[in-house]
């Protein structure tokens, strides 16, 4: 629903595909909140055509970032434009799983 490959989905995560891949094939848990977070986002991308998903993609919708007239893109109706600020919102209000801490910021978070 979101579009992402485990490929990408590790990319985001900073983590080796190893590790999502491993969770795709039920090798390892994947946990109530990882869980959640992820349908959370595929709930805000499910109203979204596919080339809207694209257009999410290209503006960084999926990091959070917002921008009414994208460089490169066909103009936006309102009401497309209002689906992929709400993609953009759900990423930046849940930009990481729970309790995840990405690679390199283990010490920002140690203080």
């Amino acid at each position: 629903m979101i579009g992402w490959t485990k490929r990408g989905l590790a990319r985001r995560l900073r983590v080796g595909q190893g590790a999502v891949k491993h969770m795709a094939n039920g090798r390892h848990e994947i946990r109530d909140d990882f869980g959640a977070w992820l349908e959370g986002l595929a709930a805000a991308h499910a109203p979204l055509s596919p080339e809207l998903r694209d257009f999410a993609d290209k503006m960084g919708c999926d990091r959070g970032e917002w921008v009414r007239y994208p460089r490169g893109i066909r103009p936006l109706s309102d009401d497309e434009a209002a689906a992929l600020r709400r993609v953009a919102e759900a990423h930046a209000a849940a930009p990481w799983p729970p309790g995840w801490v990405p690679k390199g910021e283990e010490a920002d978070e140690a203080g």
